[in-house]
């Protein structure tokens, strides 16, 4: 008698029955096929979190503060100051001039302008100060226009005490020029200037005028190079 054989299963053209999710191998169940015929879902919470970031609650609530207490002494920033993170500390009953869209960011630790009576500290247009920077001033200190004071940098245009036994304590002003950048950490003493679109590089300790244009570095800070920019130049 002839033997029959049955036809192969695995071969056969025959389609295949769905299987149930819950008899469903996990690898199979979350294939990428499984995952497209569910429902998309609308990630509300996600989209609401992005509203509330780019509205920046905190620190336009900052921004207010800072404003006030600023009237309170006389002053009126520029359009569009804006504060992140904590409130700048104000010490002093020196003046305080600030221009439009300054900057100051105080998201590890506040910006400190110490100002003493009849000193003035400007602030020009655009100008932003970093992290834990401290601007003390017993004369004038001028930041100008577009300058970028990097974080926990030190202005500082007098010397505290004297040095030795009959000297006077060194008072005199300090002006940086346009679209300077301090990197991190740099001091800059009494009576320095340093010109437009120069360069201090980090932990660099100024103790005398730096020409325009330049990059200085060390302790105490001396030329390193040249800056390559053309005149209308703004760091961005």
């Amino acid at each position: 008698m002839a033997t029959r054989v049955a036809p192969d299963l695995i071969a056969s053209d025959a389609p295949a029955l769905p299987l149930h999710a819950d008899a469903m191998p996990e690898d199979l169940a979350t294939a990428p096929h499984a995952a497209a015929v569910a429902p998309p879902r609308h990630d509300t919470s996600g989209r609401l979190a992005r509203w509330i970031t780019a509205l920046q609650p905190r620190n336009r609530l900052a921004t207010l503060a800072t404003r006030l207490a600023l009237r309170r002494r006389g002053i009126v920033p520029g359009h569009r100051f804006f504060v992140h993170g904590h409130r700048p500390r104000l010490i002093g009953k020196g003046h305080i001039r600030i221009g439009a869209r300054v900057n100051l960011r105080g998201d590890v630790a506040p910006v400190r302008i110490e100002v003493a009576r009849g000193a003035v500290v400007t602030l020009a247009d655009r100008a932003f100060l970093n992290t834990g920077v401290q601007v003390i001033c017993h004369s004038a200190i001028e930041i100008g226009p577009h300058c970028r004071i990097g974080p926990d940098c030190v202005l500082c245009d007098t010397n505290h005490h004297p040095v030795h036994q009959g000297d006077k304590v060194r008072v005199a002003p300090i002006r940086l020029g346009r679209n300077v950048w301090l990197g991190r950490g740099v001091i800059v003493l009494p009576g320095v200037t340093i010109g437009d679109h120069a360069v201090v590089a980090a932990g660099a300790v100024v103790t005398q005028d730096i020409p325009a244009a330049q990059v200085w570095r060390g302790n105490p800070a001396s030329f390193a190079k040249a800056v390559r920019c053309a005149p209308d130049f703004i760091r961005p």
